[in-house]
């Protein structure tokens, strides 16, 4: 035990010598430390600056113009008429605006203009182009070149194909895929390309203005928004070993082939009565099983699906249309839209014309709206009566028809002979008077157009309730016309108090001229996007989009 008159004594030697040694330690490593630092360090432009370069702006700015003026004067470019030829002009005229100076290019580097293009130009596949048409691969190359030797060739090259490619995207992406030649309307447009490029480049907005050039209509905006989710779904099928796919994923997969008419399946259900279909349709064994020939089918028919929709999207393109109110008709859809401000506010039913007497594809204004009209029968119809008219004497007369003349006036019908290949001849014709029974209907709606082609109400309203409606010989019949009209003549007449069912009851023929023309595009649209970003494609029922995708897409592989 310590005593009490002991006082405790700690001794503190030992730390105290740690506490020395420890400095001593610091004292001689930072010093070390620092010396290690300043030998390791290198500037960070030290690769830079082992890059010679040898040029100065005026260089660059004498080498592009001396390319370009080359360019313009070559023999193998052909004419202002050729596409090619066109957009290097534009890219001549670009770079003149701008004095010569670079656009996408640092002396060592691409700027985010370049990077902001090449990302639109990597997804084009999303926007509907299936096939390299922007020289990807070629500028990827070009770049890398640049990036890697700094040089004055390499960087003008990068300069020019950026420039090309970025005009030839706007193109495209404004007014669809060119042809052999431009179009007026693509030679128009593509004039203001310098212009537009330059702004967008002034207002740092490459991504916004390119695609701000798409058509900003329902039935375009709705495939393109839709699309890169059929194309996820198109690459997951794809690349994923058959028996790993999930049921709902091959569920879709086979709706969208056209296998299904329901893109979903129940917990408890299977694909299996698909997969057998789909191999009876394309003569495989049938096991019910998504072996690998099975596998293949599926995925070449939504590879065709999605060069489809592309197709689809290059028609809207083509579509010369800047108006916020018009009616679209989609010939195999059986639908007409009612757009107003752009947006969907109405749809009815129609029904179009035969496959041996299909409805035209055209664009028009509507002006006229006449209830209770009468009919003017073509020659053509005429003819296909004749069979009728020779078997039953009292066949025109019991179903409204009479004879006219040139002046619209009534001719007796015994003196006309039907036993004649064309007893009508140039000078008389046949018209059904209006009534309940007329082929016309109630209400006719008209828009002049060389094919002779109306919108029209129909006596047989029960066809509307069939899935496919080709029955017409070209003109689109409508299911509740005399809704539209109403719409119509609410919005473009000045007359509020106009009553489309009481004209209508009053069975005398009226004509409603508008006071301001509204567009009517009738156009063959094969799929369309839905409001879940699924994809709904429709029955090609003349037999067009094969062929056109051939044309449009001529590099396309088999399907």
């Amino acid at each position: 035990m310590i005593a009490n008159d002991t006082i405790l004594e700690v001794d503190f030697g030992p730390k105290r010598s740690k506490k020395r040694v420890w400095s001593t330690m610091l004292v001689l490593f930072i010093p070390l430390l620092f010396i290690i630092l300043f030998s390791s360090y290198q500037k960070p432009d030290e690769d830079i600056v082992s890059f010679q370069i040898t040029y100065s702006p005026i260089d660059f700015q004498c080498d592009l113009q001396s390319r370009l003026y080359s360019m313009a004067w070559d023999e193998h470019l052909g004419t202002c008429d050729d596409p090619e030829s066109t957009i290097n002009n534009l890219v001549k005229l670009f770079f003149e605006h701008r004095d010569f100076v670079p656009v996408w290019t640092t002396i060592y580097d691409t700027n985010k203009q370049f990077k902001g293009l090449m990302s639109l130009i990597d997804s084009a596949k999303y926007l509907g182009f299936p096939l390299d048409y922007f020289d990807a691969k070629s500028i990827k190359s070009i770049c890398n070149t640049f990036t890697e030797s700094k040089s004055l060739e390499s960087r003008v090259n990068l300069e020019l194909a950026a420039t090309y490619s970025a005009f030839k995207l706007m193109a495209f992406l404004k007014s669809g895929i060119w042809g052999v030649s431009l179009t007026p309307r693509q030679v128009d447009f593509m004039a203001t390309l310098p212009t537009l490029l330059d702004n967008a480049i002034s207002q740092d907005d490459i991504r916004g203005t390119m695609l701000g050039l798409q058509p900003d209509m329902v039935q375009f905006n709705r495939i393109v928004n839709s699309l890169p989710h059929f194309i996820d779904l198109h690459l997951s099928i794809q690349f994923t070993t058959p028996k790993f796919i999930d049921d709902r994923m091959l569920a879709r997969g086979l709706y969208y082939a056209g296998i299904t008419n329901t893109a979903e399946i129940d917990s408890n259900e299977t694909n299996a009565p698909a997969i057998a279909k789909l191999q009876r349709m394309y003569n495989l064994p049938i096991d019910s099983v998504l072996n690998k020939p099975t596998h293949q089918i599926l995925v070449s028919l939504l590879q065709y699906r999605y060069y489809q929709a592309c197709l689809n999207l290059n028609r809207l393109r083509n579509l010369d249309n800047n108006d916020e109110n018009f009616l679209f008709v989609n010939i195999p859809e059986y639908k007409l839209h009612v757009i107003e401000s752009k947006q969907e506010k109405e749809v009815f039913n129609v029904i179009v014309g035969k496959t041996e007497t299909p409805t035209p594809i055209f664009s028009s204004n509507l002006e006229t709206v006449i209830t209770n009209p009468h009919w003017t029968v073509p020659k053509s119809i005429v003819n296909e009566m004749l069979p009728k008219i020779r078997r039953d004497s009292a066949y025109l007369q019991k179903n409204g028809y009479v004879v006219i003349d040139g002046r619209e006036q009534v001719v007796d019908m015994s003196s006309i002979d039907w036993s004649l290949s064309d007893p009508l001849g140039p000078r008389y014709f046949l018209r059904q008077m209006n009534s309940s029974s007329n082929a016309l209907g109630l209400v006719k709606f008209i828009f002049p157009n060389e094919h002779n082609v109306y919108i029209h109400d129909t006596p047989s309203r029960g066809l509307f309730r069939n899935t496919t409606r080709t029955y017409s010989h070209g003109c689109i019949r409508l299911e509740n016309p005399d809704k539209l009209a109403q719409y119509l003549t609410d919005r473009y007449i000045d007359d509020e108090s106009l009553n489309i069912k009481k004209l209508i009851s009053s069975k005398e023929s009226k004509t409603i001229n508008l006071n301001q023309k509204l567009g009517v595009h009738i156009q063959y649209i094969t799929c369309s996007g839905n409001d879940g970003y699924g994809m709904e494609f429709y029955k090609d029922i003349y037999n067009l989009d094969r062929d056109e995708m051939a044309t449009v897409f001529p590099n396309q592989p088999e399907i």
